[in-house]
């Protein structure tokens, strides 16, 4: 080989190293940038190391989905982006909503209702309407569904009373299991269980009852003024049933959102085929195609501002267990 060769190799293969030397110094600009933005603590500097690693790991399938030109969704870094899939499956999703049994459903709605024709229209949005508080913010708590509960009290409440009161999902998390209801605080429950304990107990404003992201003792809310839902049924798992009941206002749902994390915005498609239920939100609309418009409980900086619309083809199990509050 001769010596322009050699220096050809050479100067190729100081370029790519050039370029991956940008690359790497590109991604650590990146993480430092993030890391200030989200206010990240580390107990010493193997446990910032051990997340510099796994936020490196996501960036990478931020970049790779980035490049995808058929993408129907858009993703970006966020809150969870140091966070494995394991770890954010066992902190931010529900541990016990799988323990649902679909059979509830024939069980709750009496067998003559289920041959009426339903009615609903082309699209609905009940954002904008003043039927729903702001977006929340459930922190490192599996508290979803104590979220997904009181946030339909409320949109319901504002549908019949017209005016917003913004209920207490700390009370659900402190006092449902002490009322003798199968939840587990902040590793999750089932919305049917917190729905019951309203029922019962009644369910205060988060201004007397605020959230604080753990569970602690239940107060005495004794002298506290509460609302009392009267009943609530599960909406049987078909399109026109779920668009009906949606068009009456928002309804409790629960998902899988295993592949959420990363979303910004867009149409949401990627969904097991086969979803394992572990989150509950809210489903407060859905488009002229069908695609399901989310309220969910990861703060407004998440998603389309705390907001994430799922593809009807791949709809995460949004049909599967949804709730309807009625009186």
């Amino acid at each position: 080989m001769n010596k322009i060769s050699l220096v050809l190799i050479a100067l190729a293969l100081i370029s790519q190293i050039k370029c991956q030397n940008e690359e790497v110094e590109s991604d650590f600009q990146a993480y430092n940038k993030w890391r200030s933005k989200n206010k990240r603590v580390f107990l010493n500097q193997e446990e910032e190391t051990y997340r510099q690693l796994i936020f490196f790991e996501n960036l990478n399938q931020i970049k790779a989905h980035q490049n995808n030109t058929e993408a129907t969704y858009t993703v970006s870094l966020n809150k969870f982006s140091d966070y494995s899939d394991e770890e954010f499956e066992q902190i931010i999703l529900n541990k016990h909503i799988q323990r649902f049994q679909p059979d509830i459903q024939e069980e709750q709605q009496p067998k003559e209702n289920l041959r009426k024709a339903v009615s609903y229209p082309d699209s609905v949005d009940w954002r904008n309407t003043g039927a729903l508080s702001p977006v929340q913010d459930q922190g490192w708590c599996g508290s979803c569904s104590a979220f997904g509960t009181a946030g339909v009290l409320e949109s319901f409440h504002y549908l019949r009373y017209n005016y917003m009161v913004k209920f207490s999902e700390q009370q659900l998390l402190d006092c449902a299991r002490q009322a003798g209801f199968d939840t587990h605080g902040c590793n999750g429950a089932f919305q049917q269980d917190y729905f019951k304990y309203a029922i019962k107990y009644g369910i205060v404003s988060a201004a007397s009852y605020p959230y604080v992201g753990y569970q602690t003792a239940c107060k005495n809310t004794s002298n506290l003024p509460k609302y009392f839902p009267q009943s609530f049924k599960f909406i049987r798992s078909n399109i026109p049933d779920i668009k009906s009941a949606i068009s009456q206002g928002p309804i409790s749902v629960t998902v899988d959102a295993s592949n959420w994390r990363s979303y910004q915005g867009g149409i949401f498609n990627r969904c097991s085929r086969n979803p394992q239920l572990n989150h509950a939100v809210i489903a407060v609309g859905y488009d002229a195609q069908g695609n399901y418009i989310i309220k969910n409980s990861w703060g407004p900086y998440w998603g389309d501002k705390g907001y994430i619309t799922v593809s009807a083809q791949n709809d995460c199990g949004v049909l599967r267990s949804a709730i309807q509050v009625v009186s």
